[in-house]
């Protein structure tokens, strides 16, 4: 799934009409250590939409490459405005 954020994120921004929207991505307990969840914040290169070439024929949309950075629930929650 991390790997794939360009793509998924070039997705929904074409589906919802998005400008460049907040991209969170959530860990929950039982995807990590059983102990602990995490929360990342990805910020795109770009925002502009692209296609790459067919994948088992399918047109495939894509954005600028992500970087990640590590964020806290009280974070999450200011950059929402909302209880997460």
């Amino acid at each position: 799934m991390t790997y794939s954020a360009h793509q998924i994120a070039a997705e929904v921004i074409r589906y919802h009409k998005l400008p460049a929207p907040v991209w969170i991505e959530h860990y929950p307990k039982e995807a990590t250590d059983g102990a602990s969840e995490t929360f990342e914040l990805v910020v795109f290169s770009s925002y502009e939409i692209r296609e790459r070439a067919p994948y088992l024929g399918a047109r495939r949309l894509s954005i600028g490459e992500p970087t990640w950075k590590t964020l806290d629930r009280e974070t999450v929650e200011a950059l929402v405005g909302e209880v997460v």
